[in-house]
């Protein structure tokens, strides 16, 4: 079994002694991993046990929530090699008995005042205070608080405070029984539910959406963690699926790099997304720029008829294709609702940072084939286009040439003139395709600001005879953006007359306008 884990040696063994022979080293660090010890990384999820004022620490509560978070990083750790991410693992702080370090809070409040429902918000505040207080033990963004129960049930089921997902926070509980011993016992004592309950928000805590991964996977590897794998983990077949894994891989504390921007903006910006259904496969394509790399791309189908919570959602995952493109197929055979319903498409592009940028689309299945209804069309080449004329333009201050809407880039603009004789409404810009088009449809991409709202559309053979097709509005969106004809109209020369923006002011902008024929 390799392993690649440096950081073994100083925060798992503690051992201090010197080694002159590395071979020595690398053994000490193969038999830490293969013996099940905890793994500490350069970004580690803080683990809290948090105490309400009116009660006590569980017995054996070190012992035993060490031993769940040694079975949780190597299953974590397992599918990430699955997948292909090698040496991937999720960073835990570890004490001098080389046992996940716990930091120990004792609430000022009692039970009552962190209910499950509305009790992670006081929780939080005095986590954070104590982070404040103690800046050095804090080592990532990501803090999981675990609390001791607050009852049981007749048959034992332990209860207690908030236990789920809050951003970069997860809540579980703990009891005499979250044990990994009792693992694929008759009588559990609740410990898969728990310990795989404890496991899912972990995965919510960092970065993980509910999904269920595609069929085929399923039947090969059981249940997904973000499904409904907390009532199977440590039970019976559970995994990570390879969208998991292409989030996980980019998060925080899967990473051993020294970052100060994690989770800051990526700069993302969709610039092209195909769609369609083809040969048995759900196809997508498109382009984008982003300030921050991405990394992966992870793809989410949820029934919106049957799956508000997203624990059924198919998913896929890729990598981009170069810095700026990305292609994947998606098998409809690994759909478990194929009939007349709804889903919600979400694409989410991982970036090397952490962060996560999202595109969503709806489509629907009809008697088993989906009906793909969203994405650009293949447009009319902009070589040789040109710009007849316009209203204005800001070249002083900033680049808002008029030219810019059609430069196949979805990060420049038109802007009206601002920095001195500001223009006002209407603004026009007049637009020479080149030769005489048929096209029944127009796609506008707005900028982020000064967005325009009204708009009226005319068309011409030579560029003096103008005819309208009448006005449109467009919405407060950065999103493509389609004005669909009633019928074909061939023409050379189109202007876009723009009467008023979104924000009431008199400055206009606007990034992109393509024309394709259907």
């Amino acid at each position: 079994m390799k392993s690649n884990y440096f950081m073994v040696l100083l925060s798992l063994l503690t051992i201090s002694l010197s080694y002159s022979c590395q071979r020595e080293i690398q053994q000490i660090e193969l038999h830490a991993v293969e013996t099940g010890s905890l793994v500490s990384g350069l970004n580690n999820v803080n683990v809290v046990y948090f105490i309400p004022s009116d009660l006590d620490t569980v017995p054996g509560y070190k012992e035993r929530i060490n031993g769940v978070m040694v079975y949780t990083q190597n299953f974590m750790a397992k599918w990430m090699g699955h997948w292909g991410y090698t040496n991937k693992y999720i960073g835990l702080p570890v004490d001098l008995q080389g046992k996940v370090k716990l930091d120990v809070i004792r609430g000022t409040q009692p039970k009552s005042s962190y209910p499950y429902e509305g009790g992670a918000g006081a929780v939080m505040d005095e986590v954070n205070a104590y982070y404040t207080s103690h800046p050095n033990e804090k080592s990532s963004d990501h803090i999981l608080v675990i609390m001791p129960a607050y009852s049981f049930g007749s048959n034992g089921d332990p209860s207690g405070g908030p236990f789920y997902g809050i951003g970069r926070w997860c809540f579980a509980l703990d009891y005499p029984g979250l044990d990994t011993l009792n693992f694929g016992l008759a009588n559990d004592n609740f410990a898969t539910k728990w310990i795989g309950g404890l496991a899912h928000e972990l995965g919510h805590g960092i970065n993980l959406p509910h999904n269920g991964g595609a069929q085929s996977e399923n039947l090969q590897f059981g249940t997904t963690l973000m499904g409904y794998g907390n009532g199977t983990y440590g039970k019976s077949p559970t995994y990570l699926s390879p969208a998991d894994a292409a989030i996980l891989a980019n998060a925080q504390p899967f990473s051993q790099s020294v970052r100060t921007d994690w989770y800051t903006s990526p700069g993302f910006q969709s610039n092209k997304l195909y769609a369609k259904y083809e040969n048995g496969d759900i196809v997508v394509s498109g382009k984008f720029t982003s300030q921050k790399l991405v990394k992966n791309i992870a793809y989410y189908h949820r029934n919106k008829g049957n799956d508000n919570g997203g624990y059924k959602s198919v998913t896929f995952a890729s990598k981009p294709i170069g810095v700026d493109s990305f292609y994947m197929r998606m098998p409809v055979d690994d759909f478990r609702d194929k009939g007349n319903t709804n889903y919600e498409f979400t694409i989410r592009f991982v970036h090397e940072n952490g962060s996560i940028s999202n595109i969503v689309n709806d489509y629907s299945f009809a008697n088993g084939v989906p009906v793909i209804n969203f994405g650009d069309r293949p447009a009319y080449s902009k070589a040789n286009w040109s710009i007849s004329s316009f209203s204005s333009q800001e070249t002083a201050a900033e680049n808002g040439l008029a030219s810019n809407i059609i430069d196949n880039a979805a990060n420049t603009f038109w802007h009206s003139r601002w920095s001195s004789n500001a223009s006002s409404y209407p603004h026009e810009i007049v637009v020479n395709m080149g030769a005489s088009l048929e096209v029944n449809r127009f796609t506008f991409r707005q900028r982020n600001s000064r967005q325009i709202k009204d708009l009226e559309i005319w068309i011409s053979a030579n560029g003096t005879t103008w005819t309208s097709l009448g006005n449109f509005a467009l919405a407060s969106s950065t999103s493509p953006q389609d004005i669909i004809l009633p019928a074909v109209r061939t023409f050379r020369f189109f202007k876009l007359q723009m009467k008023s923006a979104h924000d009431g002011q008199q400055f206009g902008a606007l990034a992109e306008v393509d024309t394709y024929k259907d």
